[in-house]
């Protein structure tokens, strides 16, 4: 390991904000991302005619606690080169000590946390402009910079063709699934074609913690004064509804191989979840012809990324450190750039080596191929 602490298993590309513009076909341009000015003088991202985002807590990472809290507008030029300029991210993780960074998108993130809805006939073009994207930002050093594709789900024979294409780009290793897919959802069967797809093209999945399906949309809860709490507290959730279908759709027990990882969702709920699965499982799953249960499943098909979770960390024997990847989450607020070192010793250290370096390097270094860094 060298010079370099960690492997970031969670972090995000800040798509350029001219991206659509200049790649979308003209008549879908106004459907598309791109930026916007707001009356308190900062920009945000807009989707089509959707809510504007603001981008200030999209690109908060290695600012103070005061200058986070400061409610200062942000504009496009306040925002860090190492968000969207492949050689500036390279630099800034060699701040951070990171060998390699794992991203997923920033601004179509809300795409696939269903925060937002785009024109059906613009949706899939969006999807593969970033995707393509993605695929030439990790050229730039592919053994280092990791990156996911988007998948479209208006049907299982368009997200197939999708996850074909893809694996045809280079440097591009994994698919994120959307929280909930625009076809019915994730335990209907008819979703089985992708589960196999996954397996047959070496992909991983991902599922990005966004809406829970019962939550009302980021844009209405900022109505409220305590919206944004509400959405900050139980967001996470999403995952566990998400995994929840994907337990009982059967994928896991039909395709042995398949790989999907929970992705900013925190750890500390996993303990009571899976034992609670093992329980339901023994009455429903056997009833329903599962061959295999989920002890089987956790560390093997089910894995996920966290940046600190203290009471995950003190029930890892519960969960199973197998399945457990570090996370920097760069370059959003929560993010410990550029202290990934402190910020590791300080949640991690009490725990045994071999133990800290799985979690903080060697499960996503085996689940993505990266390549140790040169001997110096």
């Amino acid at each position: 390991m060298g010079r370099f602490a960690a492997i970031s298993s969670d972090d995000h590309l800040q798509e350029p904000i001219t991206l659509w513009e200049e790649r979308l076909p003209r008549a879908l341009v106004s459907k598309g991302p791109r930026l916007v000015e707001l009356e308190n003088g900062g920009h945000a991202f807009q989707i089509g005619d959707t809510p504007p985002k603001p981008i200030d807590v999209l690109v908060a990472a290695g600012k103070s606690l005061a200058e986070k809290r400061s409610q200062q507008a942000v504009r496009w030029e306040h925002v860090h080169p190492g968000l969207y300029d492949p050689e500036a991210r390279l630099a800034d993780m060699d701040r951070d000590s990171l060998w390699a960074s794992v991203m997923y998108p920033n601004m179509t993130l809300d795409v696939m946390m269903n925060q937002v809805d785009v024109d059906p006939e613009a949706k899939l073009p969006i999807l593969q402009v970033y995707n393509d994207h993605m695929s030439e930002f990790c050229a730039t050093d592919p053994n280092r910079l990791i990156g996911y594709a988007l998948l479209p789900t208006q049907s299982p024979e368009q997200a197939v063709a999708e996850m074909q294409r893809v694996r045809k780009l280079d440097h591009v290793p994994g698919v994120l699934l959307p929280v909930k897919p625009d076809l019915s959802d994730w335990v209907d069967e008819v979703w089985d074609p992708v589960w196999a797809a996954a397996v047959d093209l070496g992909l991983v999945l991902s599922v990005h913690g966004g809406k829970p399906r019962w939550l009302p949309r980021r844009s209405e809860l900022a109505g409220n004064p305590r919206g944004m709490g509400m959405y900050f507290h139980c967001g996470y959730t999403s995952v566990i509804e998400t995994f929840t279908h994907l337990f009982w759709s059967g994928c896991f027990d039909r395709h042995r191989e398949l790989r999907v990882v929970s992705v900013e969702g925190d750890i500390g709920w996993l303990p009571h979840w899976k034992l609670r699965a093992e329980k339901v499982f023994w009455k429903f799953g056997v009833e329903q012809g599962f061959k295999s249960n989920p002890s089987d499943w956790f560390g093997h098909n089910f894995l996920a990324t966290f940046e600190s979770d203290p009471v995950g960390i003190r029930l890892i024997d519960v969960i199973g450190e197998d399945m457990l990847m570090w996370a920097s989450d760069y370059p959003h607020s929560a993010s410990s750039f550029p202290d990934s070192v402190k910020h590791i010793e300080e949640h991690f250290g009490d725990l045994p080596e071999a133990t800290r370096r799985k979690i903080t390097w060697d499960t996503v270094a085996k689940l993505y191929d990266i390549a140790p860094p040169p001997a110096d």
